[in-house]
């Protein structure tokens, strides 16, 4: 967000409570057109952590981003980086406002940007986007799809996908 002037796309940390240490990956979102493709790409990260029998999800998106995208009424949106962690019970939403100064070109030649932070708040099972509902609906089923081909269909269609290797 610093160095290339853009917010990170939607995505979803994998962790394994049975592991140590937990982290087990993540999936970030593929690119996708506003409207009905945003919310099909976004229910997608959902696909791995269901194979994977992952048993925590930590979500992430910045919020003015992911409304517009998802083409919601109410622009101009407020800036907040939100998180998401979800358990197979419910969810914590962790909301991070921000106020964006524009900064210098940075390294992709784009301008940079300088958050500054405002009074994070906490909700407990709130209402969430849609894609977001779907994704969590997607991974709570769980699925005996198998992992690598889970993993490579993703990436195959632009979703960027990390595994962590496992312990020694």
């Amino acid at each position: 967000m610093r160095d290339a002037g853009m917010m990170p796309p939607p995505a979803v940390h994998m962790l394994m409570d049975d592991l140590d240490p937990p982290y087990v990956g993540y999936v970030s979102c593929r690119p996708f057109y506003r409207g009905a493709d945003a919310v099909q790409a976004i229910a997608r990260l959902g696909t791995l952590p269901a194979a994977l029998y992952a048993t925590r999800l930590v979500f992430g998106w910045e919020h003015a981003d992911l409304m517009t995208a998802l083409e919601m009424p109410g622009d101009p949106f407020p800036t907040a980086l939100v998180t998401v962690e979800a358990t197979f019970t419910g969810h914590t939403l962790s909301w991070y406002p921000l106020d964006i100064t524009w900064g210098p070109r940075g390294s992709v030649g784009v301008p940079t940007v300088r958050p500054t932070w405002g009074v994070p708040v906490v909700h407990d099972d709130t209402r969430l986007p849609a894609p977001v509902e779907a994704a969590l609906a997607r991974w709570r089923a769980l699925s005996k799809a198998d992992i690598e081909k889970t993993a490579t269909k993703l990436q195959r269609d632009g979703y960027h996908v990390r595994l962590v290797d496992p312990p020694a």
